[in-house]
């Protein structure tokens, strides 16, 4: 056995030598069917032009995007292989807007003042809509942590405050600072869980709003979409810092004075604020559009062979004006033209497709060329294209993904996945010797890209990236930034490895890769690890899971791939959120009951907790 694992892994190398192509990057000619940096050039610098406003799902420039890549598909001769032609519809949810009336009005000491949406006050994305009205209640950051050691819902002297029925002005944020290396927390900052804990609290409404210490810039929070359509069961606004203020002063209390005391005692001090009254009418919705993947096949020679299919893949969406995902500090309105996110990887998706319908003659296998839309709102077009009949009607075999291939500097390449199959390691490395990049393996195979949804699935994948810069999810992510050389070096590698899978005289063996164990080690402040690995293109009530990590608390306990969480402990899980929410309050080593829908049944399972 030994001995044939040698002879296996020795074919594996002989196989990935011949197929190295040599330095076709600097064949630089018009119209060349090799993989040259200005073709790469040529279609980043489309992709990546202010004519797609950020190649954003549903927008003009999402349909160009799509009409650009199905015509170099024709071009190379591909075969159609979506649902319409090339194109593979599928409806998501990409942001949520202003719907109907949207007000705020403030009573204090009997004088009422209103106040107008975006300029004074915004909804948040998640907020739940609706007409509430109450008493004003402060609660500093609106932070209670499951040790019982810090809590909002308390006053100086720890008291209890019944916020029942009334309206919460919290502070965002939190009293440890900005440092998240020593910001105890941290974990509790997000304001869908200070939301959570205050629904749970029966709270009305609450009221956002930026602390004295928290800059000089006053500024309202965007009103981003996070990806779940379950609101928070209560509207939920961010305020101007002078609004609030106004209700301190007429109390005769220093909001600067409160907050420095919070901080540096890391001690609540919440308290009714009297004669002060909020009334505010809410009302927002989810955006739904129709985007795409974007399909082409090139069928194999080999009579058996054909019948297996290599994907290569890349996403195309990016992130138009910021609705999402942004870094962007700024408040004026900019397009992401994501060059190197991820215009580079489909710039080198196309090059190999071009390529290797030059040479089809010579292929044994079959490839499946896939341009993904909403990756960026959660891997949504790869996942809906592995939940679908194209998916289950093709044999795939191996998935070789590029996700910002256009930034390399001093060689630097990182590959993730190689845990996925045996072969990848000492194939990569032996067709390493015609590049000489310096190579990172990750075995890591879940999230990051569309190729999670491949390995999901139990297909073996590699994924592609030259790494994260500055520019990432920013307007600054432009095509004068890119290197075209590195691009097209690294995609001639991805080229080499496919060729290299082609060749093999049996598909590469999938891995599932372990989740590493903490046991045993210093817990600290590390968080709790359960290994579920999160559906995104989920929209019902629960968290659907689209896998568990090997070996890790999950699957030790039951879980399984398809599994919707709708209780974890005794915590309701409706969403993502409130899993996390849920998790909060547990500590590596406890044993929880969780319980997931099955096939329709509810099913209790027992986990023990393990440490980030």
């Amino acid at each position: 056995m030994k001995r044939n694992k040698l002879l296996f892994q020795a074919s594996i190398i002989a196989i990935a030598v011949s197929a190295f192509t040599g330095f076709s990057v600097f064949n630089d000619g018009p119209g060349s069917n090799e993989i040259t940096k200005s073709e790469i050039l040529e279609h980043i610098t489309y992709l990546a032009s202010d004519e797609l406003q950020g190649r954003f799902p549903g927008t003009e420039g999402d349909l160009l995007t799509q009409k650009y890549i199905s015509e170099e598909f024709s071009k190379y001769k591909l075969k159609s292989a979506g649902d319409n032609g090339y194109v593979q519809p599928f409806d998501m949810y990409t942001h949520v807007q202003l719907s109907g009336n949207n007000t705020l009005s403030m009573n204090v000491n009997g004088n009422e003042a209103k106040y107008e949406v975006e300029k004074d006050f915004m909804p948040y994305g998640f907020s739940g809509s609706g007409n509430v009205s109450g008493d004003i209640v402060f609660v500093g950051y609106g932070i209670s942590t499951p040790d019982g050691k810090y809590n909002d819902y308390t006053d100086k002297d720890g008291n209890p405050i019944d916020v029942s029925g009334k309206i919460l002005l919290m502070m965002r944020y939190s009293p440890g600072g900005s440092d998240p290396h020593s910001n105890p927390f941290e974990q509790f900052e997000s304001g869908r869980f200070k939301t959570m804990k205050a629904k749970e609290m029966n709270a009305a409404g609450v009221i956002f709003f930026n602390g004295p210490n928290t800059g000089d810039e006053d500024k309202l929070a965007r009103m981003s979409f996070d990806n779940v359509l379950h609101d928070a069961g209560l509207p939920v606004i961010n305020c101007k810092r002078d609004i609030a203020k106004k209700i301190f002063d007429a109390n005769g209390l220093d909001m600067k004075a409160i907050q420095n005391e919070i901080d540096s005692l890391k001690s609540p001090n919440s308290m009714f604020l009297t004669n002060a009254s909020a009334a505010m009418e809410i009302k927002v919705e989810p955006v739904k559009v129709t985007t795409d993947n974007i399909l082409g096949f090139l069928e194999g020679t080999d009579p058996v062979l054909k019948n297996e299919v290599i994907v290569i893949g890349a996403h195309k969406d990016h992130l138009g004006h910021g609705l999402y995902g942004s870094l962007y500090s700024g408040s004026d309105k900019q397009v992401h033209n994501g060059a190197d996110d991820n215009a580079s990887g489909t710039s080198g998706m196309l090059e190999i497709a071009q390529k290797l319908s030059s040479d089809r003659k010579n292929l044994k296998r079959s490839y499946l060329f896939l341009a993904f839309g909403g990756e960026e709102a959660g891997l949504l077009g790869s996942a809906y294209f592995t939940k679908s009949a194209i998916f289950e009607g093709k044999n795939i075999v191996a998935m070789l993904n590029m996700d910002m291939i256009g930034r390399l500097a001093d060689d630097k390449l990182i590959v993730y996945g190689t845990g996925s199959s045996p072969l990848w390691t000492k194939a990569l490395d032996s067709l390493n010797s015609g590049y000489n990049f310096k190579l990172t393996f990750s075995e890591e195979s879940s999230g990051r890209s569309d190729h999670a949804s491949f390995y999901s699935k139990d297909v073996p994948v590699l994924h592609f990236f030259t790494g994260t810069h500055k520019d990432y999810h920013s307007p600054s992510d432009d095509v004068a930034l890119i290197n075209s050389e590195g691009a097209a070096r690294v995609t001639s590698l991805v080229y080499d490895m496919a060729i290299a899978v082609d060749k093999l005289s049996a598909k590469p063996e999938f891995t599932k890769i372990v989740a590493q164990s903490n046991e045993g080690k210093s817990m600290g402040s590390v968080k709790v690890y359960v290994g579920t690995i999160p559906d995104y293109s989920y929209s019902g009530s629960g968290m659907k899971i689209s896998g568990v990590k090997e070996g890790g608390p999950a699957e030790k306990g039951g879980l399984k791939a398809e599994d919707i969480i709708i209780k974890f402990g005794e915590n309701e899980v409706k969403d993502i959120y409130g899993y996390m929410y849920a998790m909060s309050g547990y500590k590596p080593g406890d044993e929880v009951t969780v319980i997931v829908l099955r096939n329709s049944e509810e099913v209790p399972l027992n986990i023990i907790l393990g440490s980030r």
